[in-house]
Order: C-alpha cells, then sequence, then structure tokens
C-alpha cells in the first residue's frame, strides 16, 4: 500500500513517532487489515520499525537542529554575555528535544566557544570572541521587524495571551504526537504566526523603547526567543516546519507574558519561566487572563470559554 509510505516520506510524521492503525485508518480511508500487511512490508523495507515507529536513518539531525535553535536565542541576546544558562531540564522543555540530544548540543557550542559547561550547576554564556563579529543586541532592526511581517493578514491571529497559550498546549501536544498537518492547514497556521510575531515583536520593541531597556530582561529575554525561533526554516519535511510551529508558540506565550507583567528592577539574570517554564504567579489565570479569579462559598466566577481552536 503507498498511501501510508508516501505520508512518511512527505514528512507526515516525526522519525520515532508511533504509528496507530486509528490515525492511518482515517489519514488513509484504508481497514486495519490492510493498514497491519501495509506497515509488516513498510518494516521489512526499513521505513518503519518493528514496533510499527517512525524510522529515524539520521538521529543527529536532532542534535544539530536543537544546537542550531540555541544558537540563534543566544545571537539574539536571550542569554547575554555571562549569564547562567537554564537546567537542561528547561532546555529540553524549549528546544524540544530529547535530553541526550540536548545535552550533545550544549557540549558542541561549547567546543565552538559559545558556552562554558560546569560540571556541576548550570553553565554560562561566554563573551563573543574578538576576532568574530559581534553577536547581534536587541533588539531587532528594521528588517528583521519587516521580514517578520506577514505577506497578508489572516483573520483570526491571536494576539491576547489566554489565547497564546491554549495554541501552546495544543501545537506542542500534536509535536508529541508525532502527526504533522497537512500542507494547507500548516501553511495557514504560519501565516497566522507570522501575524502575531509581527504585533507582539512591535509591541516589544516599543516596550523597550520606552522604559530603561535594563529594567525589562523579560521582555529582551522572550523576544529574542520569538526571534530565533521564527528564523527557523519554513522548508523541508512537514515535520520540520511542525518543529518551528510548536517551538514558537511556546515562545509567543512566553512573551505575551512579559509584555503584560510590571516591569522589575535589579539583576538582569534571567529566571527560569523566561526558558519555558511557567512565571511564579498566583495561578496559571494570572499569567493569562490578568487579575487571579478565585472561587469561594458565596461566590463563583465562571472561566472564560475557550477561543477558538485555530486549526490545532
Amino acid at each position: 500500500m503507498r498511501a501510508v509510505g508516501d505520508r512518511i516520506t512527505a514528512g507526515y510524521y516525526i522519525p520515532g513517532a508511533r504509528l496507530t492503525l486509528g490515525e492511518l485508518s482515517t489519514s488513509t480511508g484504508h481497514g486495519s487489515t490492510a493498514l497491519r500487511a501495509a506497515l509488516d512490508h513498510l518494516a521489512a523495507t526499513g521505513l518503519v520499525t518493528g514496533r510499527w515507529r517512525v524510522a529515524d536513518p539520521h538521529p543527529e539531525r536532532r542534535t544539530a537542529r536543537a544546537r542550531s535553535l540555541l544558537a540563534g536565542m543566544i545571537d539574539r541576546g536571550a542569554c547575554p554575555a555571562g549569564a547562567a544558562l537554564p537546567a537542561l531540564s528547561v532546555l529540553v522543555r524549549v528546544l524540544l528535544t530529547e535530553r541526550a540530544h540536548t545535552a550533545k548540543a550544549l557540549g558542541e557550542l561549547a567546543d565552538e566557544g559559545v558556552l562554558e559547561l560546569a560540571a556541576k550547576g548550570p553553565g554560562r554564556v561566554l563573551p563573543a570572541p574578538a576576532n568574530t563579529p559581534v553577536r547581534a543586541p536587541w533588539s531587532p532592526g528594521e528588517k528583521e521587524l519587516l521580514d517578520a511581517l506577514p505577506s497578508r493578514t489572516r483573520p483570526g491571529a491571536a494576539h491576547d495571551g489566554y489565547t497564546l497559550h491554549l495554541v501552546r498546549h495544543r501545537a506542542r501536544k500534536r509535536w508529541k504526537g508525532g502527526v504533522c498537518l497537512p500542507p494547507s492547514a500548516m501553511e495557514e497556521q504560519e501565516g497566522r504566526q507570522a501575524e502575531t510575531v509581527h504585533r507582539l515583536i512591535t509591541r516589544a520593541v516599543e516596550a523597550t523603547q520606552q522604559r530603561a531597556p535594563d529594567l525589562l530582561p523579560d521582555v529582551r529575554s522572550t523576544a529574542a526567543q520569538v526571534m530565533a525561533c521564527h528564523a527557523l526554516p519554513r522548508t523541508g519535511p512537514l515535520y520540520e516546519r511542525l518543529y518551528r510551529l510548536a517551538t514558537l508558540a511556546t515562545a509567543l506565550a512566553h512573551l505575551a507574558d512579559a509584555l503584560t507583567a510590571p516591569p522589575h528592577s535589579g539583576t538582569t539574570q534571567l529566571r527560569p519561566h523566561q526558558f519555558g517554564l511557567p512565571a511564579p504567579r498566583k495561578d496559571h489565570e494570572d499569567a493569562v487572563s490578568g487579575p487571579a479569579r478565585r472561587s469561594t462559598a458565596r461566590h463563583h466566577t465562571r472561566r472564560p470559554s475557550a477561543p477558538p481552536s485555530h486549526g490545532w
């Protein structure tokens, strides 16, 4: 059966994802008996493993992908020189990459002189060498803002924190499930994200210009993460485009949090939530919907209804 093999070669499934008869039956329209025979044949050819998982002939690409994204975040100022790196467990969640590949990516950046890893505790970012170009600091230039501007405005693009956190959750869930969106739906999501990126980055630039930049490390860090994720290529297999969507959705949700949080003074060292962990606030709605809504014995407040799913 060529339908299953064509979907795998087209990149509909993330390498290592487990194929299920239910999803394949829905996407191809074939019955379970024919699909079992097709999967056994594909296992014999090496396209899937014996446990019906998509084969991954190039696992080193996971390391390269994590290294590229982390280096892009550092180059754009998400983690200033001398600042401590987040814990490995935090980077795993931000980069959507397994622990072993994330650790290997950190080692490669350390070998290149970008990071200094410690035997115990977090590593730190090293200053750029004198014989190399200076890393691009925040804030982005006019060209980067124009590059983030979508070719056309898409209806339904999310800009509020509540919707962005919902999109983030669904994007990461889809990445974890290993099944990509169809090309048309993927293109629609990329267009909506481009609209969101342009609006939030413009707000971030205005925020850093209106206040002393050192008082807004959260905005600077999360905005740099957004620009690094936005710079990932939109070409290649569908799962590479899904990786861009999921990491960008995470960065956008945390940028929305940083833009609505009150500015703070003092040290500019990164806090854990800037790299993917939730902010230490009273509850989730503090971070995405303004004042906390607490229910008591005398008064109950309805939670806001979920916004449209936008294809996720």
